[in-house]
C-alpha cells in the first residue's frame, strides 16, 4: 500500500491535460497563477482518430515490470488516462520500454501494448471512470507472448494523443471529442467482456473475441435459437488469476435469424451457467 501511495504522490502533477506550449520537456503541466494545473486539451494534428499511433523508440534503461495503476480524470474539454508502471520491487519505474498504441475505432478502444511489462498489480487489472470520454480500462495478457496490453474503452466519440513519459515511467492517453461515430459499448459482466460481436446484425464465420477472468481460463461460447442450444465450443484465455485473459473463437456456420450468443462458464460446483448474453440477427 505504501508503494502505491508513493506512486500516486509522485505522479500527482499529471492531473491536467496541458496545451503543447505549456508543457515542459518532462511532460508535467504548468500551473496557473492560483496554483491549479492547466487543464486544456492539446491541439493540432498529433491526435489520431483511427489506426496506429506513432511513438518514438524507447531510450535509456528499461525497468518497467508491472502495471501499477490505471487512472483517468476529466478536464475542461478533455480526458486524460494514465498507465502507471512499477519495477519488479514495486517502486516507480524510470523507463517504460517498448510501447505500441493503436486506435481500434471499430471497437471504440484505444489499445496500448507494453512489450516489456510482465505483471499486473492486483488492484490494477481494470477500472471504471466517470469522464465523458474515458469509460473503462482493462489490463490483458496478450495472446502473442509474455507481455500485456491495456484497452481503454471510450464512452463517446473521441480522438487520442498517446505519449510516453519517463522517470517515473507512465503512458498517457489524452482524449478530445471528435473522430466520428464509435460502436455501442461491448457486453460486459464482472468476469467477461465481449468485444466482438456487438448486439445486432452479424454473419458467419462469426468471430467471438474479448477478455475474461473465468475459472482456469476456460471460456465457453454457445449459440441458442428459440431456447435450444445449436452450437457450443470453448477456448482457453491467456489468463484468469493475475489479469484479464484474451480469448478468440470462430463459429464457422450456424442458423440464420435471431440467435442468442452466450460467453461464460459452467460452475465447477453445480454446473450452473453464468456469463454474458448478446442478441444477434444472423444473416
Amino acid at each position: 500500500m505504501t508503494q502505491r501511495i508513493l506512486i500516486a504522490l509522485t505522479l500527482l502533477a499529471l492531473a491536467g491535460c496541458p496545451a503543447p506550449n505549456d508543457r515542459p520537456d518532462n511532460g508535467d503541466p504548468t500551473e496557473s497563477p492560483d496554483g491549479d494545473p492547466v487543464a486544456v486539451c492539446l491541439e493540432g494534428d498529433i491526435f489520431v482518430a483511427d489506426g496506429a499511433v506513432t511513438l518514438p523508440a524507447p531510450e535509456g534503461p528499461v525497468d518497467a515490470h508491472e502495471i501499477a495503476d490505471l487512472r483517468a480524470e476529466a478536464h475542461d474539454g478533455c480526458d486524460r488516462f494514465v498507465i502507471d508502471l512499477a519495477t519488479e520491487d514495486g517502486d516507480p519505474a524510470t523507463g517504460a520500454g517498448d510501447i505500441e498504441a493503436e486506435f481500434l475505432r471499430e471497437m471504440g478502444v484505444v489499445r496500448v501494448t507494453l512489450r516489456d511489462v510482465e505483471m499486473v498489480h492486483a488492484d490494477a487489472t481494470d477500472a471504471s471512470f466517470d469522464g465523458p470520454l474515458a469509460g473503462a480500462a482493462y489490463a490483458v495478457w496478450a495472446p502473442e507472448g509474455r507481455w500485456t496490453y491495456v484497452d481503454l474503452h471510450l464512452s463517446d466519440p473521441a480522438e487520442a494523443h498517446v505519449f510516453v513519459l519517463q522517470d517515473p515511467a507512465r503512458v498517457v492517453v489524452d482524449l478530445r471529442p471528435g473522430g466520428g461515430e464509435i460502436p455501442g459499448p461491448p457486453t460486459t459482466t464482472d468476469r467477461v467482456v465481449v468485444l466482438e460481436p456487438r448486439t445486432g446484425d452479424a454473419s458467419y464465420p462469426l468471430t467471438v473475441a474479448g477478455y475474461s477472468r473465468l475459472f482456469e481460463a476456460n471460456t465457453v461460447v454457445r449459440l441458442e435459437q428459440n431456447g435450444q442450444e445449436v452450437s457450443s465450443d470453448f477456448t482457453t484465455a491467456t489468463a484468469w488469476a493475475d489479469a484479464w485473459g484474451h480469448y478468440s473463437l470462430t463459429i464457422s456456420d450456424g442458423p440464420t435469424g435471431p440467435v442468442t450468443l452466450h460467453v461464460g462458464e459452467h460452475s465447477a460446483r453445480d454446473g450452473t451457467w453464468s456469463g454474458a448474453e448478446i442478441q444477434l440477427n444472423m444473416q
